[in-house]
């Protein structure tokens, strides 16, 4: 490892979360291409470092169930009619 890098890992060791996220924002934006993904990630991120989240929720690994849902059917009226109705 050069010298440069050397000094640079060590001054990453010592930052706290919040700046490591900082840094990693600044490198991904620096060095990655802005692409879709990339800019939601960094959107995340940022809100984090500014509290607007506290944390960035993993994604959900398993889909199948999610593609699988199918409404339960009710008799009657669609219930978000009904939940309209009862808020008035």
């Amino acid at each position: 490892m050069s010298p440069n890098l050397s000094k640079i890992v060590q001054e990453m060791q010592s930052l706290d979360d919040v700046e490591r996220r900082e840094l990693r924002t600044l490198l991904e934006t620096a060095v990655v291409p802005a692409t879709e993904v990339t800019q939601q990630k960094a959107l995340r991120e940022q809100l984090v470092v500014e509290g607007l989240l506290s944390h960035v929720p993993p994604r959900k690994k398993d889909l199948n169930r999610f593609l699988r849902w199918d409404p339960i059917p009710i008799k009657g009226k669609p219930l978000s009619e009904t939940i309209i109705e009862e808020r008035r």
